[in-house]
């Protein structure tokens, strides 16, 4: 049951940047979620949660260590192929590799603070 309290809280965290995000306008284009938007991203945030819990157990690195892992994954992966290979805006890419950055590292942050 330790493992619990951290994964509950990067849980929330993740649900917590969601809603603030929302609020900015800083949304993309108009899709149709799979269960409607928030009960869609409560289950995503879950499975998420559950995923980081899994790979900071399975590999034993700090928490953090693993959120900038897993950001600069998906940043090398979609921004900079994005901007090499599609076109994609560089600002738009600093933007969006910025909120990945957010989104891995502060609820790993939580992550690691409420694992001890």
């Amino acid at each position: 049951m330790s493992r619990s309290k951290p994964i509950v809280g990067m849980w929330f965290t993740l649900i917590a940047l969601s809603v603030a995000i929302s609020m900015t306008g800083f949304t993309p284009q108009a899709y149709e979620p799979l269960f409607g938007m928030w009960p869609t991203a409560v289950v995503v945030w879950l499975i998420v949660a559950l995923f980081f819990d899994w790979v900071v157990q399975s590999t034993g690195l700090g928490a953090v260590q693993v959120a900038v892992i897993l950001a600069l994954t998906q940043i090398l992966g979609l921004e900079v192929g994005g901007v090499m290979m599609e076109g994609m805006a560089f600002g738009d890419a600093l933007i969006t590799a910025g909120f990945k950055m957010l989104f891995w590292v502060f609820p790993g942050g939580v992550y690691s603070w409420l694992s001890d």
